[in-house]
Parts: structure tokens; C-alpha cells; sequence
């Protein structure tokens, strides 16, 4: 409990502190689970969903971003 609360804490100062990161949108990635790919209509191709373990943003496979790309380089149906 003390681990998340600590961590929660981090997170909202590098944040409020505007890191490098966050403000020059260069964020450290990481894999916090998955989710089916929204443009493969057969429900057999996944993304991964991810989280900037420095700002805390969280990205669900939005253009541009790291989990669309693995929906474009991992899916045969495309956009």
C-alpha cells in the first residue's frame, strides 16, 4: 500500500514539475496489458496498451502512438 501511494506520489510531481518527457512528448513507453486490435474485425489481432512510466499518460492505440503502431505492423486488416 505504501509502494503505490510513494509511487502515485512520483508520478504526480514529475508531472506538476513538467519532465522532459511530458513536455517534449518523449515518453518512456511501458506494456501495462492488452487489448484486441479495434481495426481487425476477426477479434485475432491484439495491441498492447501502454503507459509513460515518467508523466503517467496512458495510450490506447490513438494515431501516432505506440500501441497503433503495433496494430499497424501486427494486424492484416489496416485502417
Amino acid at each position: 500500500m505504501i509502494t503505490m501511494i510513494l509511487r502515485e506520489a512520483i508520478r504526480d510531481a514529475s508531472t506538476q514539475l513538467g519532465s522532459d518527457a511530458f513536455r517534449d512528448g518523449k515518453h518512456q513507453w511501458e506494456s501495462i496489458g492488452g487489448r484486441a486490435c479495434p481495426y481487425n474485425r476477426s477479434g485475432h489481432c491484439s495491441q498492447a496498451v501502454y503507459s509513460c512510466s515518467v508523466c503517467g499518460v496512458y495510450d490506447y492505440g490513438q494515431r501516432g502512438g505506440p500501441g497503433h503502431a503495433d496494430c499497424e505492423n501486427l494486424c492484416k486488416e489496416k485502417p
